[in-house]
């Protein structure tokens, strides 16, 4: 007899990490996801240059942790795998939805929401942008690419006047130049703005700064 697989719907417990106070004086809300094998604990740190009163940057930590080398040591974690791969999508976009839900109940009427993905980050927040309820002010993607089933006709439609951002290193050891320049052919579709900084597969303090400059 062969092997059956089956699946239920259970309750899960979701991690997140933060900088800044949240209140009734917050307007601006960043929400930040790490890439392939960090914690959002370590990954966080990156963004304290825009922290300012006002301002509330959420880590949301991806659901499956690894030991990075052998059975003991570091830990990282990934938001998806080819296993179970729709289950893994709606499972991280209702977690993205759910903390957006609970952070702007908290936050000032008005707050603007901006999402940044980093690396596989960037496919997890371009899902989730395709299926939330909220408008997206400014919509990073760094050293990652957009997901490989994104709809840009709905994303246009659901947030026409989003700043979209495309950020890449010029030594990025997973993306060498050749790489890049054919995703921005595949990318003509979004109204981005490019840009590119003299660094590797980071995140990179002055770029960040810039386009949190240019984003208000």
């Amino acid at each position: 007899m062969g092997v059956n697989e089956h699946s239920i719907k259970v309750e899960n417990t979701a991690h997140y990490v933060s900088l800044g106070e949240l209140n009734r004086g917050t307007k601006e809300i960043w929400i930040v996801c790490h890439g392939y094998g960090q914690l959002a604990k370590f990954f966080i740190r990156k963004f304290k240059i825009l922290q300012k009163e006002g301002v509330h940057i959420v880590a949301p930590q991806g659901f499956h942790k690894f030991y990075l080398k052998g059975f003991s040591g570091r830990v990282g974690a990934s938001w998806m795998t080819k296993e179970n791969r729709d289950d893994e999508i709606t499972d991280h976009c209702n977690f993205l939805e759910q903390l957006s839900d609970h952070l702007i109940h908290s936050a000032s009427k008005n707050c603007k929401i901006n999402v940044l993905g980093f690396s596989q980050g960037a496919a997890t927040i371009s899902r989730w942008s395709l299926k939330t309820k909220y408008s997206v002010n400014t919509f990073v993607l760094w050293a990652g690419k957009i997901a490989s089933d994104f709809d840009f006709d709905k994303y246009k439609s659901k947030h026409p006047n989003t700043n979209n951002y495309i950020i890449f290193g010029t030594r990025d050891q997973f993306y060498p130049v050749k790489t890049i320049k054919e995703y921005k052919t595949e990318m003509k579709e979004l109204d981005a703005t490019w840009i590119s900084y003299d660094g590797d597969h980071s995140i990179h303090s002055d770029t960040l700064h810039t386009i949190n400059t240019l984003g208000h």
